[in-house]
C-alpha cells in the first residue's frame, strides 16, 4: 500500500460477505466474516529452514506484518490485537495451509509443496502459517501502523 491508508471494515451483522475461503469464522461462532493475516518473519523462518525463497504472496493474506518473532503470532489466537490508533481484531483460529500455497504466485508453476514443509521443518505447528481474525473495531491502517496485543 502507498499513499493513504487501507480502511478496514466491519461487515453488517447477518451480512454473507466473506474475506477469505475459510469456514473458521462460522466454526468460533458462526460469524463468516474472517481476515487473514500472515507474519513475514514467519514466512522468513519457513525459506530459511526449506533452503529456498517462499514468497510471502503464496499465502494470501488480507494483511502481511513484520517486526515480530516467527511463530508469535500464534500466542494470539483467543486473544485481541490493535493495528494502529483505530483497528481492533479478535484472532480466532491459526491457518492450515492448502495445496493452494503450492503455486508460485508469479509464474503460476505449481513448484512447492508448502504443507509438507510446513510438517517437516516445523512439526511443532504442523501445516499451520498464518492466523484468521475478525473485525471488532474498524477504521483505517496504514503501512508503518503498530501490531500489538490489546
Amino acid at each position: 500500500v502507498t499513499g493513504g491508508g487501507v480502511r478496514i471494515v466491519r461487515a453488517m451483522a447477518g451480512s454473507v460477505h466473506q474475506f477469505g475461503n475459510t469456514s473458521s469464522g462460522v466454526k468460533a461462532n458462526g460469524d463468516v466474516r474472517t481476515i487473514h493475516l500472515v507474519n513475514r518473519e514467519t514466512v522468513r523462518c519457513l525459506s530459511r529452514a526449506a533452503g529456498v525463497f517462499v514468497d510471502p504472496l503464496r499465502f494470501r493474506a488480507n494483511i502481511l506484518f513484520d517486526e515480530l518473532p516467527p511463530w508469535e503470532e500464534f500466542q494470539w489466537v483467543g486473544h485481541r490485537v490493535a493495528i494502529g490508533a483505530e483497528v481492533e481484531l479478535q484472532v480466532i483460529k491459526r491457518t492450515v495451509r492448502c495445496a493452494g500455497t503450492c503455486t508460485d504466485p508469479a509464474t503460476a508453476e505449481n513448484n512447492l509443496d508448502v504443507p509438507e514443509l510446513l510438517r517437516k521443518h516445523f512439526p511443532e505447528h504442523g501445516p499451520y502459517l498464518g492466523i484468521y481474525a475478525q473485525v471488532v473495531k474498524a477504521g483505517t491502517i496504514r503501512c508503518g501502523d503498530e501490531l500489538r496485543l490489546c
